[in-house]
């Protein structure tokens, strides 16, 4: 997905007061080549990040969602004065010398299954088809629509790219977003090993499958307003 998953949480940031603003990551904006897409790495996508970052003369709270916590928890990772916390929801995390497809799945053999589907493609992640989310049960047919019209290949050395972290995450000051419809415990027991044993993190979970941006709206500006005005005024570090 490119920064439209979260164009209308920006807006609605934006109405309430806030300085926000949306990032597609290279390789994932409509219409770019294949071929293109297959060449860019993991340290593209936080070279990207990092620059944008360095642009702005104030701390910021980076936002994620599924495999872009892989590169928010890198660059605050490197740019710790400039980051004010982070808030991932339902996010991958990365550990150093770990690829995402490392922790993919329960099973070694559905790891090297996604690699093997990677490599596949050419070097690319491909999507969910429509018919697909059709098992997101807290999705409109609209939001399903708007997803399977949007979604592009995703470049899979990403993917296949092992982390680089001077640090672990539970040192970072984060929040974990926890995301199932089956309520906190189902949420908690499904979020990746670092986020469980992350001591210091807050800890919040949202009603929702794997776009609570689309099905639980105003729950995610909500979340993410408290959790700024937390960061903001500085209480992670109490």
């Amino acid at each position: 997905m490119g920064a439209w998953i979260w164009e209308a949480t920006a807006r609605s940031l934006i109405n309430r007061g806030f300085e926000a603003e949306v990032l597609t990551l290279e390789g994932l904006a409509a219409g770019e080549l294949r071929s293109d897409i297959a060449q860019l790495r993991l340290e593209d996508h936080v070279r990207q990040l990092v620059k944008r970052v360095t642009e702005i003369d104030q701390p910021v709270v980076l936002v994620s969602h599924s495999y872009s916590s892989m590169v928010t928890s890198q660059v605050a990772d490197r740019l710790r004065q400039a980051i004010a916390g982070l808030v991932h929801f339902g996010g991958f995390l990365p550990s150093d010398g770990r690829s995402l497809v490392d922790d993919w799945g329960s099973s070694p053999e559905q790891r090297e299954q996604e690699k093997a589907d990677i490599a596949k493609a050419g070097n690319l992640w491909m999507p969910p088809d429509r018919a697909m989310l059709e098992d997101e049960a807290d999705l409109q047919e609209a939001d399903r629509d708007f997803l399977a019209d949007r979604f592009t290949p995703h470049p899979g050395h990403t993917i296949t790219d092992p982390a680089r972290m001077n640090f672990p995450v539970d040192v970072q000051p984060s929040t974990y977003v926890a995301l199932s419809p089956e309520g906190a415990e189902q949420a908690w027991r499904n979020a990746p090993t670092g986020a469980r044993g992350a001591a210091r993190w807050r800890r919040r979970h949202i009603s929702s499958g794997h776009w609570p941006m689309l099905s639980q709206p105003a729950s995610v500006v909500d979340l993410l307003v408290e959790e700024i005005d937390y960061y903001a005024l500085g209480r992670h570090s109490q």
